[in-house]
């Protein structure tokens, strides 16, 4: 499967200056404006808690936009419903051996973890995502030794590639027929 998108301020790779700053153009396009996410009608008071502190929590990252909404609304209704669904577990243990109550546990952590990674809430994906930038920041001596010599050549295209120097022979000899003949 393949990985999802980094945006293009974290990203790691080649990637020329421009193709760098017309990436960073679009998605800032594509952000929606800076306007903070703000919780959805539909969203209990609780839910609308978890969102809030969550989106006051992220806002030095500076990722999240009006655009995140659902996800965000998402994250909360899963974190609202395990947290409704782990308090009947410990009044009733029974309920661990109900099938259907477990499966529904089971799909709301399920939502939970796939926010959490959208999201980049795990330490993981925290760690991943300062590492990649803290990367991208720095200027890799290879890359830019690679990237300079590809100027170079790009440069001095005054050699014609062509014609054949005149005292380049190449010869093709058959062996498959010569080896296939003694058997």
């Amino acid at each position: 499967m393949a990985r999802p998108t980094k945006s293009a301020a974290v990203r790691v790779g080649h990637q020329t200056k421009e193709e760098l700053s017309a990436r960073l153009e679009n998605e800032k396009k594509l952000k929606g404006g800076s306007k903070r996410p703000t919780p959805p009608a539909h969203l209990s008071d609780d839910q609308k808690k978890i969102f809030r502190k969550l989106v006051k929590e992220m806002s030095e990252a500076d990722i999240l936009c009006s655009l995140d909404n659902s996800v965000l609304a998402q994250y909360c209704i899963a974190v609202d419903a395990l947290k409704r669904i782990d308090s009947e577990i410990e009044r009733d243990r029974s309920l661990l051996s109900c099938q259907a109550f477990m499966s529904s546990r089971k799909q709301y952590m399920t939502d939970f973890f796939r926010c959490t990674n959208e999201l980049c809430l795990s330490p993981q994906s925290r760690a991943k995502m300062a590492n990649m930038t803290s990367s991208a920041q720095r200027s890799d001596p290879l890359l830019e030794a690679l990237r300079s010599t590809a100027e170079d050549i790009s440069e001095d295209e005054t050699q014609s590639f062509d014609s054949t120097p005149d005292d380049l022979t190449i010869e093709m000899t058959d062996g498959f027929a010569e080896d296939n003949d003694e058997d």
